[in-house]
């Protein structure tokens, strides 16, 4: 407990130490390269800022199981394939069950809406794969599981790439996007991309097994910035601790001065 006290209070200074950071941005891309090399286990990041478009990347390509992660794959093809032939009241069921499937990550409503895709629209998935030219995701997929021991993979790019739809408010209706934007904005979970920082985050947290992710945009009111970040070690605590850290450094990679 006591560590992690001096690592936030070491962290505010870093964040609101604006003109020390901006000195030197490529020193702090580096320091952060150095970070991702010397993580015990597997790892990668995908991070852009949505305004500029400068990006960083590292092992952005290499899959992950996709765990909590895929349930954002999960509510736009609800949206976009099962809601629009769906009557009012199932629509409305659509909309009670995402909200808790996205807000606390509930799993009961998650299972419920796989099963309707499989019984309405088995391809659901898929086609947002394709829609969104995703072609390492796959979500609730036998195929990923025979060759990944996992129904549902993605890279950091290619979640990032599925927050960023969510975000730019183009692929779904605007009413939809904005409903599935306060839901990620409100999540219960604190602990990875949102710990250290002092303005609203919209993310989707996911946890499984050995796995730690978090995907997510940074809002500060002028920089959104965009930060998809896998990680597979068996600490969940120094992953989180890892994750929380990192990201705090590409945000103020990422953002202008």
């Amino acid at each position: 407990m006591f560590k992690k006290i001096i690592a936030a209070v070491a962290m505010f200074f870093v964040l609101s130490s604006g003109a020390t950071v901006w000195a030197a941005p490529k020193a702090l891309e580096k320091e952060i390269t150095k970070d991702l090399q010397q993580f015990n286990g597997r790892v990668g990041v995908y991070a852009k800022n949505l305004k500029t478009g400068k990006t960083y990347k590292f092992n952005q390509d290499e899959v992950f199981p996709a765990a909590s992660t895929s349930k954002l794959v999960v509510a736009l093809a609800t949206y976009k394939y099962l809601y629009p032939k769906a009557t009012p009241a199932k629509q409305a069921e659509y909309e009670e069950a995402i909200e808790p499937m996205i807000r606390v990550s509930d799993n009961e409503t998650f299972k419920e809406l796989l099963d309707e895709a499989d019984e309405v629209k088995q391809d659901a998935f898929l086609r947002v794969e394709k829609d969104l030219r995703l072609s390492k995701t796959r979500i609730h997929d036998e195929k990923a599981f025979e060759r990944y021991s996992y129904h549902s993979v993605t890279t950091p790019y290619e979640m990032g790439k599925v927050f960023e739809t969510i975000y730019n408010e183009k692929y779904i209706s605007k009413k939809q996007a904005r409903q599935l934007k306060d839901h990620l904005a409100n999540t219960i979970f604190q602990d990875e991309i949102p710990r250290y920082m002092q303005t609203p985050v919209l993310h989707k947290v996911g946890e499984l097994d050995e796995v730690l992710c978090d995907v997510g945009v940074i809002q500060d009111g002028r920089d959104p910035i965009l930060i998809s970040f896998y990680t597979s070690t068996d600490d969940h605590e120094y992953s989180s601790d890892f994750i929380a850290s990192v990201s705090a450094k590409l945000y103020n990679a990422l953002r202008r001065q």
